[in-house]
């Protein structure tokens, strides 16, 4: 608790105001989320509680990447998840928008995509850019695009388990969701890797150049050549 406590502390000193502005919003989501569980406590809808506790638990997820791995993540990252966990529960099922608009699930599993395949992307990027390990940029995209692909599959048996244990509806139309969310996985995974290839290949790329440029500059002991 006490590497939170110093982290939030960290977070609310930053000096650069677009990484504050950021961090002030995944703040907020996380009270947002945080609101939810008190609310649904002091209702005693005890289903909806427990699941804002794990979305809430899950917001901090970042920080304890940073932790386990010593490593500082952009900050773009911590606001990405809290603003995912945001819209797939709060809006989506509390405020009903899976209902609402037809789009939202298949939205959400698109930029989902595309940033979980960065994320893998920038993983495999730490070992390729010092050498630690080689490979051609295609394997770098086909990592992105595998590690893409494998959180969309996680999160599918995750809504299938609490549809099934808790009677939630986050399939809806049971088979014919979970396909069009892979597929949709796809085509962001896809778009991940290519950014990756390009990156790898020529070295810029509008979307991951600002972050991976950062994450570069917060991390140069994972980056000293071997």
């Amino acid at each position: 608790m006490s590497y939170f406590r110093s982290k939030l502390r960290v977070w609310l000193l930053q000096e650069d105001w677009a990484d504050r502005l950021q961090l002030w919003i995944a703040l907020v989501l996380q009270l947002a989320i945080a609101g939810v569980l008190l609310g649904s406590v002091l209702e005693q809808q005890w289903l909806v509680a427990f699941t804002a506790a794990i979305v809430l638990t899950l917001t901090f997820l970042p920080a304890a990447i940073e932790r386990q791995l010593g490593l500082q993540l952009p900050v773009e990252f911590t606001l990405i998840t809290c603003l995912f966990l945001y819209a797939a529960f709060g809006l989506g099922e509390v405020r009903q928008f899976y209902q609402r608009f037809w789009w939202w699930d298949l939205l959400l599993h698109s930029v989902s995509a595309l940033v979980m395949g960065l994320t893998g992307f920038l993983l495999v990027y730490v070992f390729y850019s010092t050498r630690r390990i080689r490979m051609a940029p295609l394997y770098v995209a086909l990592v992105s695009f595998g590690f893409a692909m494998t959180i969309g599959a996680l999160w599918e048996i995750f809504e299938f388990l609490l549809d099934w244990g808790f009677g939630f509806n986050m399939q809806k139309s049971g088979l014919i969701d979970t396909m069009t969310d892979l597929m949709v996985d796809a085509g962001g995974g896809l778009l991940a890797a290519w950014i990756g290839y390009h990156y790898v290949k020529h070295g810029d790329s509008l979307i991951a150049d600002r972050i991976i440029r950062r994450f570069v500059a917060k991390n140069p002991r994972f980056f000293k050549a071997q």
